[in-house]
């Protein structure tokens, strides 16, 4: 068995992703069975490698349940008032209204039993929220109504709150971000929100750390006094890996494809280590005593940026590099980037299901793999007719194989994540990345010149003000290019097994990894790409299913159908009561598109015009997002949407049918009469009802529809008989009061009702007479907001219900 360490890490993460997704005990007991055969199945295998593979097989599945116990150790503290003493790890994040606070609670209590305690170490985020003229008390239930002014915390403090505690939320919709495992990852149990009268420090520890982070604060604040707001924050992600900076900087690195930058990884603390190791040549220490001197100086580094996974993947691998030429050993990068996978995992378990980890291994990896062959294949083929003169790659051609190599390694990552990748990213590497370096080098040696002699500040700042300036106005430019050119964009979810297996094989040919002078390994390979080509075509021909997902939009309503012959229907978008800085279709509709590879809607469905439904359709219109048809009620008064030229409108009333290619029919029940635009506050009872039809399928769509309505209905449903039964409900206005009535439900007779619904909305939805009719009618009930998105799957005969929260 070659390399040992790399399978190691491979049953590892094996081992933490079994436990991860709920495996039972005995797939993991055959899993270990089938890696005790080994050296039945690969040659030149030993049994001490097969013991070694066997033994981190089982410490990942030690480390998977200590990461992901079955039961959260914050359980019953939930949702609950406590109070807790607890230490401060790093510096709180202000905004206008808010605290945001991370820190070890050391003892937490249930205000309401002081019996139920937990006093082992326990990470959690606290937010305190303070008043400002643009809350809204309906929005922030924390609010206090006297002034106070903000704590000025610093780590080491140890603070004592009373607050209610929550648990994190997990991934709610397609697509969307699992902010509960991001948490998991930086070591974060439980949400806390605290009124500001509720939170008091009464103490202060020592720790080395926290001197570390008080260096790094400093330099920070450095920044931000003789630099620019966007070049501070440039410096401050760059050198730091800040992530508390301009969100529109932040987008602009995204859209070029360099995010990556902005977060400290293997390409910053490779141009540490080239500054340090010229220092110690400029001093002529032996190579073999660098590591004597890297060892703490990148300690250091990786302290400073708050112990990144993918600094401390990089430190690792320069660390071993040095060690080795040091002692003289042969270099393998393989392992090197193994052994790093190994220790990052062994500290932190969750690491392995974050975007960074993964983004940090698989640019390695891509790189260690197809660099070397790459540059190889180019220079053999450049020097084909050239006896003397040999031409070695130069610096462009370079930076253009090494860029592709990585993104080989993390394209199925990117399209995982962030469900978006921009061809572009080559042209922003080629010419961002080097000044990016430079930019870097220059800042350390600014704050280091600051932190002793202040003075010179002024002078020495103006370069790398103008350098910083530089590198933005090009990302300008860069991102205007780019959307000029509509087709470097790709916006679509995950690559499936297929997929994957195709580029790889395909990137695997073009480096050279398979010598095709061979009969056998030409006629594999073709065959093996045939496949898979045939696959990947074919896929989107199977027969499918009708999926509906009612999404997670918060106090909102937006359900998307897919049909069985490939059409995609949006009913509702979604919207926020309160303003926000986010949009929904950013937040909820686009990553679940994407995620669904949905690239245009065959139609919307705007059921009426309330924001909570209708902020969405018209961010996807606006924004040019492809929609085919645009069906609204006959009585809406959306004068924005009914006069815009980019979709197509036709309203809808009581008797109008749209019909599938797949027989699927969505019928309209309401509202009835002619074109008549009706007022903000009459709009809920003109909301578009539909009855979503395949086969003996049927989901009845209410909009926001009340007691008026529902009697309508009634009659309608008693006069049509059994012509249509009824299997599931989404339930109108978010289960409120004034819906729902019992004779309505005996009308429709549901087995399943959906509620859609905001978690601790201020209108008490879903009402609790509304849940009891529920009850006593034995029809099952699902809220989005506890259990996120909601998915319907159905052949036309049997359900299946799938929910993003478990």
């Amino acid at each position: 068995m070659k390399r040992p360490l790399l399978w190691g890490f491979i049953t590892l993460s094996l081992g933490i992703t079994g436990v991860f997704y709920l495996c039972p005990v005995w797939l993991l007991l055959g899993t270990a069975a089938l890696l005790a055969i080994m050296p039945f199945l690969l040659k030149d295998t030993k049994i001490s490698q097969v013991a070694f593979v066997l033994v981190m097989f089982g410490f990942g599945v030690v480390l998977g349940y200590g990461a992901f116990p079955e039961t959260d150790i914050l359980g019953s503290f939930y949702e609950r008032e406590v109070s807790l003493i607890g230490v401060v790890n790093d510096y709180p994040i202000r905004t206008n209204n808010r605290l945001t606070i991370n820190l070890t609670a050391r003892e937490i209590v249930n205000t309401d039993d002081e019996n139920n305690r937990f006093d082992k170490a326990a990470g959690i985020r606290a937010t305190v929220y303070y008043q400002s003229d643009e809350d809204n008390a309906e929005e922030h239930v924390s609010l206090t109504t006297n002034e106070e002014p903000q704590l000025d915390l610093v780590p080491g403090d140890l603070v004592l709150m009373k607050g209610k505690l929550s648990q994190p939320s997990g991934q709610r919709n397609p697509g969307g971000f699992d902010y509960g495992l991001y948490l998991k990852a930086l070591s974060i149990e439980g949400l806390m929100t605290v009124k500001p009268e509720n939170i008091r420090r009464v103490g202060q520890q020592v720790r080395l750390y926290d001197r570390i982070l008080g260096i790094k604060h400093h330099l920070e604040h450095q920044a931000e006094l003789n630099f620019s707001e966007d070049v501070a924050d440039l410096l401050k992600g760059v050198v730091f890996g800040e992530k508390n900076i301009n969100e529109e900087l932040t987008q602009s690195f995204q859209d070029a494809g360099v995010t990556h930058v902005l977060s400290v990884s293997g390409l910053h603390v490779g141009y540490v280590f080239l500054m340090l190791s010229y220092l110690l040549f400029i001093l002529k220490i032996k190579k073999q005593y660098w590591i004597l001197f890297l060892v703490p100086a990148l300690l250091f580094y990786v302290a400073l940026t708050g112990f990144a996974a993918p600094v401390i993947r990089a430190a690792i691998m320069l660390l071993c590099l040095t060690g080795g030429q040091g002692l003289h050993r042969e270099r393998d990068a393989l392992n090197q980037l193994c052994l790093a996978g190994i220790i990052i995992l062994f500290i932190w378990p969750a690491q392995l299901f974050q975007a960074g980890f993964q983004l940090s291994m698989g640019a390695m990896l891509g790189i260690i793999l197809f660099y070397l062959p790459l540059l190889y294949d180019y220079e053999k083929h450049r020097n084909k007719k050239r006896v003397n003169q040999k031409i070695k790659a130069g610096p462009v051609i370079q930076g253009l194989v090494l860029t592709f190599c990585a993104t080989v390694g993390t394209l199925p990552i990117l399209l995982y994540h962030f469900k978006s990748f921009t061809l572009m990213s080559f042209l922003s590497n080629l010419l961002v990345v080097p000044l990016i370096g430079v930019f870097l080098l220059a800042g350390m040696i600014f704050l280091a010149i600051v932190a002793i002699v202040p003075g010179l500040a002024p002078v020495i700042s103006l370069p790398i003000e103008f350098l910083g300036e530089s590198i933005v106005v090009m990302l300008k430019g860069i991102n205007d290019l780019g959307n000029a050119v509509d087709f470097v964009r790709i916006s679509r979810g995950g690559l499936s097994l297929a997929e994957m297996a195709l580029v790889l094989l395909l990137v695997f040919l073009f480096s050279g990894y398979f010598y095709l002078r061979q009969p056998y390994v030409r006629n594999t390979v073709l065959s093996f790409a045939l496949v898979l080509v045939l696959i990947v075509a074919a896929t989107p021909l199977l027969p499918r299913n009708l999926v509906v997902t009612v999404l997670d939009v918060g106090q909102g309503d937006s359900i998307l159908i897919e049909t069985p012959g490939g059409q995609n229907y949006l009913v509702d978008g979604g919207g926020y009561l309160f303003e926000r800085s986010n949009r929904v279709a950013d937040r909820v509709l686009y990553p679940v598109l994407y995620a669904k590879n949905i690239r245009e809607l065959d139609a919307i469905f705007l059921t009426h015009n309330h924001v909570d439904h209708s902020q969405g359709v018209e961010e996807l219109i606006f924004d040019g997002y492809p929609v085919e048809n645009l069906f609204m009620s006959v009585q809406t008064n959306n004068d924005e949407l009914l006069n815009q030229q980019l979709v197509p409108v036709s309203l809808l009333k009581k008797g109008s049918v749209v019909k599938g290619r797949d027989g699927v029919t969505i019928t309209v029940y309401n509202p009835d009469g002619p074109v008549r635009p009706v007022a903000d506050e009459e709009q809920n009872n003109a909301s578009l009802v539909m009855a979503l039809s395949y086969q003996d399928f049927n989901l009845l769509l209410c909009g926001d529809i009340e007691a008026e309505v529902e009697k309508q209905l009634i009659a309608e449903l008693q006069a049509q008989g059994n012509e249509r039964d009824f299997q599931m409900i989404k339930i109108p206005h978010h289960g409120s009061k004034t819906s729902s009535s019992l004779a309505f439900l005996q009308a429709v007779e549901p087995e399943i009702a959906v509620i859609s619904v905001g978690a601790n909305n201020s209108f008490n939805h879903p009402n609790d007479e509304v849940m009891n009719r529920l009850e006593e009618e034995a029809i099952a009930a699902l809220r989005t907001d506890q259990k996120g998105a909601v998915e319907i799957i159905s052949n036309g005969e049997f359900i299946r219900i799938k929910s993003y929260v478990n």
